[in-house]
């Protein structure tokens, strides 16, 4: 699963949740998009980390590689509204509609639903923030932790098929 997966799935919980518009959720750090007039998101993946040793299991002709990770991702909330909407974040991310949520989510290949679920919220926590035009704006933010479940494939090997039979060792074998 990719980071931009994750990203996506977590934007379209957010809008659903602040309410905000699609338009109004970005992602943090090089995004070179201007800042939207009104409530908006911005989202920066803060961490990941290994949550369990890896599980492997073999489907035909391959092998398969699950990891499980937790991923931080920071939301800053800014506008108006933003410390109203951080506290509902906070609130509803431990929710089991936001889990339900998720695990309905087509997040991974060949239609594999779930793979991202929620682990745990911090308390929403106002920010300093002075805009480009030198005005204090109202800014909050919250970092989400998500457990995040992905696969790498390869390819594998496989005996199909066994022939025994009853051999005389030294005849087929003859020592040396």
């Amino acid at each position: 699963m990719t980071e931009g997966t994750v990203l996506t799935a977590l934007g379209q919980w957010l809008c659903a949740t602040v309410p905000l518009p699609a338009a109004s959720v970005m992602v943090g750090q090089v995004n070179r998009v201007a800042a939207p007039v009104g409530l908006f998101v911005i989202m920066t993946v803060a961490g990941r980390a290994r949550v369990a040793t890896n599980r492997t299991t073999y489907a035909q002709g391959c092998r398969i590689v699950w990891m499980q990770q937790q991923v931080d991702v920071r939301v800053d909330l800014h506008g108006p509204g933003a410390g109203d909407g951080a506290g509902r974040i906070a609130l509803l991310f431990r929710d089991p509609a936001c889990a339900a949520f998720f695990a309905g989510m087509n997040t991974g290949a060949g239609g594999v639903t779930g793979g991202i679920a929620p682990l745990y919220a911090t308390t929403a926590q106002q920010q300093a923030f002075v805009s480009d035009a030198a005005q204090y704006e109202d800014a909050w933010h919250v970092t989400l932790s998500l457990q995040v479940n992905s696969t790498a494939t390869f390819p594998q090997d496989f005996a199909n098929t066994l022939s025994v039979g009853i051999f005389e060792t030294d005849a087929t074998f003859p020592p040396e």
